[in-house]
């Protein structure tokens, strides 16, 4: 038997039987075979590389976004298809430097997962046809069942933390998607550049040709307060022995990959900084059904207490406690997770890179309360006579005297990998584009456009006609120096190629609703 279990085959074969057992017991038999009977994931032999460029890409790359409610206000269709699309030009074989495919998964929170039929629900029949395969998800977490130690706070105040209560628990679904590499994304999100520098650190072991290369690029794009925390223990603090990122990175093994919203912190008070929950739009894991049952038997573990503090509140009395924005689900629970648990194998990335917000580094002048993100003025609002148009910027958000690596509302789109929408609004409601006072302003538009092009690139979505003179609007462009240009224009065909005719969600072109998966391949 010790033989057996030995041999690296049968113990990878046991792996596999363990973790398609323990799935079947947790999804429905017949739509987990219709959520999977298109999937077309990659079983390839990673010892030759030229092998794999030539017949195919390294693996199927697993992205999924989830629906906990399908409010008559949503209309998922039109988001879900641009970023499917933006996915796929991102991806293998339609970019032509990427090497991973894609494939694409929508958990849907339902009651009864066995009896859930995606056609009779509204937002389900819009995400297949938008191309995304459907798995319905009951409760992660039963609220019932959570223990309640000695002060615990987490039972009876979870259903209403953050933006969705335990709801947002459904992201951790995604440790249970039998691909090798897993993204969940938030449905307001758009993939601007392949994610390849961070799959082939996952794919390639370290004492590979390919993997060592992989550790070398990785430097690029980890995030300064993670190389802080590696190499002095403190995420604000540089190295204290003069080790480089390079040798930090060079032997890692990574196992998830995120970003920290450091918008939701007070800089000034202690423990702030060095507890800091993730920014849930964005994660890339490596699926694990123990990783998936450990983070839920923490939950169950009811160890969560009160205080905002920073240093003995939160997930097991941490200091991941309430001063972040869901703290008591993916945000907090995640934040402890990669920081304490599993801090070896998770890598926070630079936000302006990956998950990009358009944010100031810094804390504003222009409000009182530190967690307002407002952008830095650009020259040509400023008014010294005028405190509102005269604001400065001063501490760092993540406690460094120097942040300008992370000043996001600056950061060229065209170096980003993934922007998100949450500070800049969806794109679908057509803001009117006349308001000109910070650099924010000045990304947000420039991500809007990319949201727009992308759209356009989709069979039947031509552009709508505009004349140039139909509106007299700002446009504004980020110069390569920095600085921002600002000229009179049509915003709305600038920006939005004219699918907003105007100010307004109800000037917005919506998309027809067709079967995407059937259009010509372009």
């Amino acid at each position: 038997n010790m033989i057996f279990l030995n041999n690296p085959t049968y113990r990878r074969l046991l792996i596999a039987i363990a973790f398609i057992s323990i799935t079947i017991r947790n999804w429905d038999d017949k739509e987990l075979l219709r959520a999977f009977r298109n999937a077309s994931v990659s079983s390839t032999d990673n010892t030759s590389t030229s092998s794999i460029i030539s017949d195919g890409p390294v693996t199927t790359v697993a992205y999924a976004i989830s629906i906990t409610s399908c409010s008559h206000k949503l209309n998922p269709f039109d988001p879900a298809a641009v970023l499917k699309r933006s996915i796929e030009l991102n991806s293998w074989p339609k970019h032509p430097k990427s090497r991973y495919a894609s494939e694409f998964y929508v958990f849907i929170k339902t009651s009864n997962a066995k009896q859930y039929n995606h056609i009779a629900d509204r937002c389900g029949s819009l995400l297949s046809l938008a191309g995304w395969n459907i798995i319905p998800q009951e409760e992660q977490v039963y609220q019932g069942l959570i223990k309640e130690p000695p002060e615990s706070i987490l039972k009876n105040n979870i259903g209403n933390d953050g933006c969705c209560g335990d709801s947002e628990l459904i992201k951790l679904a995604t440790y249970k998607l039998p691909h090798d590499i897993a993204v969940h994304l938030d449905l307001d999100t758009l993939v601007t550049n392949p994610f390849d520098e961070l799959y082939n650190v996952m794919h390639f072991p370290p004492n590979t040709e390919e993997g060592k290369r992989a550790r070398q690029q990785l430097v690029e794009v980890v995030a300064p307060t993670d190389l802080n925390r590696r190499s002095s223990g403190h995420p604000s603090r540089g190295s204290v022995n003069g080790t480089t990122a390079q040798k930090l990175l060079s032997n890692i093994v990574v196992d998830a990959f995120y970003t920290k919203d450091y918008n939701m912190i007070s800089p000034h008070k202690e423990g702030h900084v060095e507890h800091v929950g993730v920014q849930g739009g964005f994660l890339v894991v490596r699926p694990s059904m123990l990783t998936y049952l450990k983070l839920r038997d923490m939950v169950y573990s009811g160890e969560f207490y009160g205080g905002h503090g920073g240093k003995t509140t939160g997930w097991f009395k941490s200091g991941y406690g309430k001063h972040i924005w869901g703290s008591m689900t993916i945000q907090g629970l995640l934040g402890y997770y990669f920081d304490h648990v599993d801090r070896e194998h998770s890598v926070e990335l630079n936000r302006c890179r990956y998950n990009n917000i358009a944010d100031n580094a810094r804390v504003s002048s222009f409000s009182r309360n530190a967690k307002l993100p407002r952008g830095t003025l650009i020259d040509q609002a400023r008014n010294a006579s005028d405190p509102r148009y005269n604001y400065k910027d001063f501490q760092c958000r993540d406690g460094r005297a120097n942040c300008d690596d992370v000043d996001c509302q600056r950061f060229p789109i065209e170096k980003t990998r993934l922007v998100h929408y949450t500070y800049c609004k969806s794109p679908l409601k057509c803001h009117e584009c006349n308001f000109m006072e910070t650099y924010k302003e000045v990304s947000c538009y420039a991500f809007i456009k990319e949201w727009f092009r992308v759209r356009s690139t989709l069979t039947g979505e031509d552009k709508p006609h505009m004349e140039d003179d139909a509106f007299s609007t700002n446009v504004q462009w980020m110069r390569e120096d920095g600085t921002v240009d600002v000229h009179q224009g049509n915003c709305y065909k600038e920006y939005t190629m004219g699918f907003c005719q105007g100010n307004g969600r109800h000037n917005y072109v919506s998309m027809k609703h067709r079967n995407m998966s059937l259009l010509p391949d372009n």
